[in-house]
C-alpha cells in the first residue's frame, strides 16, 4: 500500500505540503541512484521523506519501519533519522507518529483545516507529558459539543469538529520528537475563537491533568 501511495502521488502534491522534507516520488527515485553510499535493509526500511535543507541543516529523512507493524498488525511504525545514523545504528531514531495513518490525519488538519485562515484564529496548547492528558482533552472538548471527523481516530491523533462554532480541534498526544500532548484550536470565527481560547485557559490544569 505504502509503494503504491509513493508511485501515484507524483512530483507534486500541488498545495499540499507534507510536513519537513519531501516526498516526491521523482526525488526519492533520483536518491536511490546514488549507489556510492550504505544503505539501510530495505526489507526493513522504506524511506518515504527526504529531509529537506534549511538554516539549521537538513531535517532527517522519514521510513517506515516495516518489521515493527502496529498492534493491530494493519500499519508500520514510522521512524525520522537521518539515513546514515539509521545505517550506522549509533543514533536513535525519533518516532513522530506511530502509524502512517496517524501521520497523515496530523497532516491533512494541520495544513487543509489549520493553517488556510487568519494566525489570530489559530492557537496551540501545551498540555504537558501526563499519559492522561490527551483522553482528557477528548473528554472536555466532547462535553463542549466537538464529535469526531471522518478521518477517525487513534489513542495518539484525535481530530475534532463542532460545526456550529465552525471550529477544528487536534489532539496530539506525546511522542519522542514532541514529549509533551499538544492541542491545535482553529475558529473560522474571531469571537469563537476568543471564546474558546477563554474556556481553555480557565481549565488548562484540568486539561494537563494536574
Amino acid at each position: 500500500m505504502y509503494r503504491e501511495f509513493l508511485a501515484t502521488m507524483g512530483a507534486s502534491t500541488g498545495g499540499l505540503r507534507l510536513k519537513f522534507g519531501t516526498t516526491s516520488i521523482s526525488v526519492l527515485l533520483e536518491d536511490l541512484k546514488d549507489h556510492q553510499r550504505e544503505r539501510p535493509d530495505s526489507r526493513r526500511h522504506l524511506k518515504f521523506a527526504i529531509g529537506e535543507d534549511d538554516y539549521n541543516g537538513r531535517h532527517p529523512d522519514d521510513f517506515f519501519d516495516l518489521s515493527r507493524p502496529t498492534p493491530d498488525g494493519r500499519d508500520a511504525a514510522i521512524l525520522r533519522i537521518h539515513e546514515e545514523d539509521l545505517v550506522s545504528g549509533k543514533v536513535a531514531a525519533e518516532r513522530p507518529f506511530p502509524t502512517f495513518s496517524d501521520w497523515l490525519r496530523s497532516v491533512i488538519v494541520s495544513r487543509v483545516c489549520l493553517e488556510v485562515g487568519p494566525k489570530q484564529h489559530r492557537r496551540y496548547y501545551d498540555l504537558g507529558p501526563k499519559p492522561e492528558a490527551p483522553a482528557k482533552a477528548y473528554e472536555f472538548f466532547t462535553r463542549l459539543g466537538f464529535s469526531l471527523t471522518e478521518l477517525g481516530a487513534s489513542s495518539e491523533v484525535i481530530p475534532l469538529e463542532h460545526p456550529e462554532r465552525g471550529a477544528i480541534a487536534l489532539i496530539s498526544a506525546p511522542s519522542t520528537s514532541i514529549p509533551s500532548t499538544g492541542l491545535e484550536l482553529h475558529a473560522r470565527d474571531k469571537a469563537q475563537q476568543l471564546l474558546l481560547n477563554e474556556v481553555i485557559q480557565d481549565h488548562k490544569h484540568e486539561l494537563r491533568g494536574d
